[in-house]
């Protein structure tokens, strides 16, 4: 049985001249012929009255599945979501923006949407809300590195518990596992994140979990069209009917066996089964789930073929077939050494409408209006995803416990920022995919040459050619000063690495979408000199401060301490008023020693 689309399609029955439209309605991806009468995706709609209309037919009748999404207004949604009483109550009250409301009113009924907001424009939220709009369990899609960041974002906004789904070899005896997650006797919605990267290993189980709502946050991780093997076999001989039809039983049976099915092409026969892939595992459990949401800020990475896969996660199979929608979008041709090549465009005008009725879009200019001039938000790297450090600790720890708590703790420090490069190039990438400005803080000289060096590395800096700089105390107050004013005359994107103890103080780089602090200072008055360097009179963007905590290290106690605190500061004093700051941050003032303070954080650590 085909797999019907879950989503708003109507049903339409022609009569009058339709037997060259009936080809061209078909090159339409998502309109499909069900014995006369055409299935036609709510956002092809207005395309297929056009032909019709151009053609010279007429309609005979129409009738929707279901109706045709529309949205709804804030006080549907609002009352919606707090009827379920699973969102936070200052969410709720005052908390989200306009546009993140708009996109909550506009999917509201939409049983597969995309959320296409620029970086650090709160999309998380979003939808995870939208999420909670249906019930049933909820499961996140997103990549490794945010796995745990996607977590705490759900513990943040909900009362929800939800359940990392993290590598066998990471686990520690005794750690509860999935199935103990999805059975046990908590009441409370399952909430499950899993990362792309591991998403094929459990597409088993996550299908079996039949989610209520699937986010495939970063999106566009999921843009490969190759789902299916092709797999020459045995032709059948002709010359038995009886016997050739119990082979070809056989055959079906063992095609259905692997979730696939055998067909006759222009080779002969061919079995054609379901690839163990990323693209394949996604598709499986977007088919499982009642709603689907795709958020990006990058829906298009590189060609509009990558466009195709995320919206079939979002409304499977209303968008046809790869191979029909890189025909008409992709201007799908043979390739000069076989095979096909989709890297053209066509009937862009076409998409574009279509895709009017499917994303809910937000641009950095409306971003900037509505967010506060600096915001915070903690990511956090999970053991399996940390990268060896750069060299040299062992020796550097031995010798640091010599001269006492401090000492030692900054070596810690600096340890677990060498374990980030992998998560904060990610976060980079992000970034400047959106035309982004970013800066970066991390410790040591050798750690700020490596990221810098890893960065200019990084995949889309090299596709974008995006400048990159990286400068610490070995370099001349003079070099470093033109270093911030190049920075500061970019347009953007760029990146900019340095070390905290470099720049961290009496300099403005207030022109900065993304601060990424990849070693936390330890005390209060440090952080807010970091801060301090980006929220400065002359400013023209709202920048996003990102505070990189390595679990299960050091970091996680430093942030405990500072970042909590922060914000009963900003509500007493300006960020300059840095004396003022050191009191108001509740708990710290009892360490007027900072060696009291490196042997309480230490202390937790048994160290």
């Amino acid at each position: 049985m085909a797999y019907e689309p879950l989503c708003a399609y109507a049903r339409i029955a022609l009569s009058g001249h339709v037997n060259g439209l009936r080809t061209e309605l078909l090159k339409i991806p998502g309109v499909r012929d069900r014995s006369g009468v055409y299935l036609v995706p709510h956002h092809a709609i207005h395309i297929v009255d056009g032909m019709i209309e151009s053609a010279g037919a007429k309609l005979q009748h129409a009738s929707w599945s279901v109706p045709p999404p529309k949205t709804m207004p804030w006080e549907v949604v609002e009352s919606t979501l707090r009827s379920k009483g699973e969102v936070r109550e200052y969410v709720l009250d005052g908390f989200l923006t306009g546009y993140q409301k708009a996109a909550l009113c506009y999917s509201f009924n939409r049983a597969g949407t995309h959320f296409w907001h620029p970086t650090g424009s709160g999309k998380t939220l979003t939808g995870i809300l939208y999420g909670l709009l249906e019930d049933g369990p909820l499961l996140v899609v997103t990549r490794a590195a945010s796995r745990l960041q996607f977590g705490r974002e759900i513990e943040r906004f909900t009362h929800l518990r939800p359940y990392i789904i993290r590598p066998e070899s990471s686990l520690r005896k005794g750690a509860e596992r999935l199935t103990d997650y999805l059975l046990s006797d908590d009441e409370r919605r399952r909430v499950v994140v899993v990362g792309w990267e591991s998403l094929s290993r459990n597409v088993a189980n996550l299908v079996r979990m039949s989610p209520g709502c699937v986010i495939f946050d970063e999106s566009h991780r999921g843009k490969s069209t190759k789902r299916w093997e092709v797999l020459p076999i045995e032709e059948l001989e002709g010359q038995d009917a009886k016997e050739d039809a119990k082979r070809a039983r056989e055959q079906d049976t063992a095609a259905r066996k692997r979730g696939g099915f055998v067909k006759d092409n222009e080779n002969g026969r061919v079995m054609i089964v379901p690839l163990e892939n990323t693209a394949m595992a996604a598709s499986k459990i977007a088919k499982a789930s009642n709603r689907r949401v795709c958020t990006t800020a990058t829906p298009i990475k590189d060609r509009v073929r990558d466009l195709w896969g995320p919206l079939d996660f979002a409304e499977p199979n209303a968008w046809g077939s790869a191979t029909v929608w890189l025909n008409r979008y992709a201007d799908r041709k043979p390739g000069i050494y076989g095979g096909y090549d989709t890297r053209g465009e066509s009937n862009v005008p076409e998409l574009v409408s279509r895709l009017e009725h499917v994303a809910h879009r937000v641009d950095y200019a409306e971003t900037h209006r509505d967010l506060p001039p600096k915001r915070r938000q903690s990511v956090y790297v999970a053991p399996e995803d940390q990268c060896r450090p750069t060299g040299g600790f062992p020796k550097e720890l031995k010798e640091a416990a010599k001269r006492g708590a401090t000492a030692l703790l900054e070596v810690k420090m600096a340890q677990s920022a060498s374990k980030k490069r992998k998560a904060v190039i990610g976060l980079v990438e992000d970034h400047v995919s959106s035309n982004h400005k970013v800066v970066l803080f991390t410790g040591r000289r050798r750690d700020c040459d490596k990221l810098g060096e890893d960065i200019r590395k990084a995949g889309a800096v090299k596709q974008l050619d995006v400048t990159v700089w990286a400068a610490h105390g070995g370099v001349s107050t003079a070099k470093r000063q033109d270093i911030i004013d190049d920075y500061m005359a970019h347009p953007g994107p760029c990146v900019l690495v340095g070390t905290g103890d470099a720049f961290g103080e009496s300099l403005n780089i207030h022109d900065t979408d993304a601060a990424i602090f990849v070693m936390l200072p330890y005390t209060p008055g440090q952080l807010r000199q970091w801060e301090g360097r980006f929220t400065r009179r002359g400013g023209v963007r709202p920048v996003i401060v990102y505070y990189v905590i390595c679990e299960d290290t050091v970091d996680e106690h430093i942030a405990d301490i500072l970042i909590s605190k922060l914000p009963a500061v900003e509500s007493i004093v300006h960020d300059e008023e840095l004396a003022a700051a050191r009191t108001v941050i509740a708990g710290m003032d009892a360490f007027s020693d900072p060696d009291a303070l490196a042997d309480s954080i230490l202390a937790k650590l048994d160290f």
